[in-house]
């Protein structure tokens, strides 16, 4: 499957078109929608997503069952063969996290930031 490829600026074009990647770079960004939705925000796929605000924010979860939570939310993505968190920043509920995200022998290190 294609993705529309976006950076913090928005959609990403290039010579007045979308940029498309269905390869590594696809998958990661899919999966880090995927982490940071938040369940039931996607009305296409209510068990989408992880609980932050009803359960990992309102409850503080340490950061290593927030760290499961995240690879087993990642791993659902399309494509992921395996996902490890490698950091899990959390300062007064403003969580900046990193996690690496597996596409067979592939990796890329995503990074994704809830408050």
């Amino acid at each position: 499957m294609l993705d529309i490829m976006q950076d913090d600026d928005g959609v990403l074009m290039r010579n007045g078109d979308f940029v498309l990647d269905g390869g590594l770079d696809g998958i990661a960004q899919q999966a880090e929608i995927r982490v940071s939705t938040n369940r039931g925000e996607w009305w296409l796929d209510e068990t989408q997503g992880l609980p932050w605000l009803s359960g990992i924010l309102a409850s503080k979860l340490p950061a290593s069952i927030v760290s499961n939570m995240i690879n087993a939310e990642a791993r659902r993505t399309v494509g992921v063969t395996d996902a490890k968190t490698t950091n899990i920043n959390d300062v007064k509920g403003d969580y900046a996290i990193l996690f690496t995200i597996y596409v067979g022998p592939e990796s890329a290190e995503v990074t994704s930031g809830i408050s």
